[in-house]
């Protein structure tokens, strides 16, 4: 059984595809590994995610626009509440903060 739930880039969980579920553990040792692996993988997708957000917005300013656009954030902080409740949008909000920066 491996200890890492794949969440890359390489189409394995793609838009609108389902949630992966977790496994069962058996110990707490268990879970925290499991728990460590998935916080490596998170962090790395967000950094992908600053990334890109980053090439955006170079683009976005390349061809005259504005740097964020908030009907597009409103969406991505929608989709986070649906999915995790209040919550939810804390972390989009912490999410969208990082990848585009302050707003102020």
């Amino acid at each position: 059984m491996s200890n890492t739930v794949d969440a890359s880039l390489d189409g394995t969980l793609a838009a609108g595809s389902a949630a992966p579920t977790a496994p069962t553990i058996t110990t707490i040792d268990e879970g925290r590994r499991l728990i460590d692996d998935l916080d490596v993988q998170l962090r790395d997708l967000v950094a992908v995610r600053r990334d890109i957000s980053r090439q955006i917005q170079a683009l976005r300013g390349a061809d005259g626009g504005p740097r964020v656009q908030h009907g597009r954030e409103n969406e991505i902080i929608a989709a986070w509440a649906d999915e995790l409740g209040p919550r939810g949008v804390e972390i989009a909000l912490a999410v969208l903060t990082l990848c585009r920066g302050s707003l102020t």
